[in-house]
């Protein structure tokens, strides 16, 4: 449900808080700097719309928002979002969407669904070399590991490894963020996020010939799944206990 500056699901837990929009205005910045003349954006994952509002505040050349989850995609007819020129919205999860959407028709992505785990993006990953165009830029909401600021720098190195094997550079550069007030925690049942620091993932698509892996990659990506399947809450991002 909305609930003034904070999305919260069924077991009490946020989804998303007006706290994230410095995060969401940084990751606009570099996702619609990607396109010359203006950029092709998709997005998976509206919830509260910060990010969509950020990203047409620069005005991209298309706009593509994927949304799964009823209720926010009716408040998303609601607020206009689908009379909007260049918005273009698709309702669904994304796993059945993407399928559908043409070869090499985006110059930046961002992932930020709710109640999935890191092989459901290890599986949206797969799909970025066919969206993305050449030197498209992409990048993902970094609360992995929120509990735990060693695992959370190995789920980054394990992320990074994943795309470099997919033919994508990962670069994180560190962000100062203020989660709003303790008020505004007291009734939700787990934070999803704990540090002053966010590490906000920057990727970029190389040319189709630095796709391949090496074996070393390979092997460190393939040991970091073997770390993450030790502990099913390793990578998740914000409770599982909604689809969104």
């Amino acid at each position: 449900k909305y609930d003034g500056d904070r999305l919260i699901d069924e077991g009490d837990d946020a989804v998303m808080m007006e706290w994230e929009t410095p995060l969401m205005e940084a990751h606009a910045e570099r996702l619609c700097a990607a396109g010359a003349g203006g950029a092709d954006v998709l997005n998976v994952g509206f919830g509260m719309g910060i990010i969509d509002s950020a990203i047409q505040r620069r005005r991209p050349r298309s706009h593509t928002i994927i949304e799964a989850h009823p209720a926010v995609h009716a408040r998303m007819v609601r607020d206009g979002w689908t009379a909007r020129p260049g918005v273009r919205v698709l309702f669904g999860r994304w796993q059945d969407v993407l399928p559908g959407l043409e070869e090499a028709s985006f110059d930046a992505a961002y992932y930020d669904t709710y109640g999935e785990h890191d092989a459901d993006m290890a599986d949206f990953h797969e799909q970025l070399p066919r969206l993305l165009r050449a030197g498209g830029v992409y990048s993902f909401f970094n609360g992995m590991c929120p509990f735990n600021v060693f695992f959370q720098g190995v789920a980054c190195a394990v992320v990074q490894l994943e795309l470099k094997a997919l033919g994508l550079e990962t670069s994180f550069t560190p962000v100062a963020v203020h989660t709003g007030p303790e008020a505004q925690w007291t009734d939700i049942r787990r934070r999803y996020f704990l540090s002053d620091t966010y590490y906000l993932p920057h990727c970029v698509l190389g040319e189709p010939a630095a796709a391949a892996a090496d074996d070393d990659d390979s092997a460190a990506g393939a040991a970091g799944r073997r770390l993450a399947s030790l502990n099913p809450q390793l990578m998740v991002r914000r409770p599982p206990l909604a689809a969104r």
